[in-house]
């Protein structure tokens, strides 16, 4: 791979953080993933993201999401990111706290003709549970 693929592929998922996630500009999800987009291992296609972004957005506020590190090789792109927000409505049967909370979290895209076609992604769930002062699992 040229790094000249390599510097389009993480254009492309800085894109989604800035204009979808940081801005809720949606709209822009058809340009960044592909209509067979597989995300969490089901196919949703970009209204997938969309749905994502929306949801995330309604629940925390004042939601900014920073990228720490990107790293590109193949047709693979990983971001390491970090997300701050207030809860402004109900998260996990947590009613809404107004607490400032901060995660972090990794997503490693495959793209393919300029396209995102699958996503890997995890972030410190229990973390963000822990903050808002949820319940967390019990040891196994």
């Amino acid at each position: 791979m040229t790094a000249g693929v390599a510097e389009r592929n993480k254009a492309l998922a800085r894109r989604w953080f800035e204009e979808g996630w940081n801005q809720g500009n949606v709209a822009i999800a058809p340009q960044i993933f592909a209509a067979d987009f597989v995300l969490g291992g089901r196919r949703v296609g970009p209204s997938g993201p969309q749905l994502s972004v929306r949801r995330i957005r309604s629940v925390f506020s004042s939601l900014q999401v920073d990228l720490d590190l990107q790293v590109a090789e193949g047709d693979l792109v990983v971001t390491r990111y970090t997300a701050r927000g207030r809860q402004a409505a109900e998260y996990r049967g947590i009613p809404p706290t107004g607490t400032w909370v901060r995660v972090s979290g990794v997503q490693v895209w495959r793209v393919a003709d300029g396209l995102a076609v699958e996503d890997w992604n995890t972030f410190d769930e229990w973390e963000l549970v822990r903050q808002l002062g949820g319940p967390l699992p019990q040891p196994v």
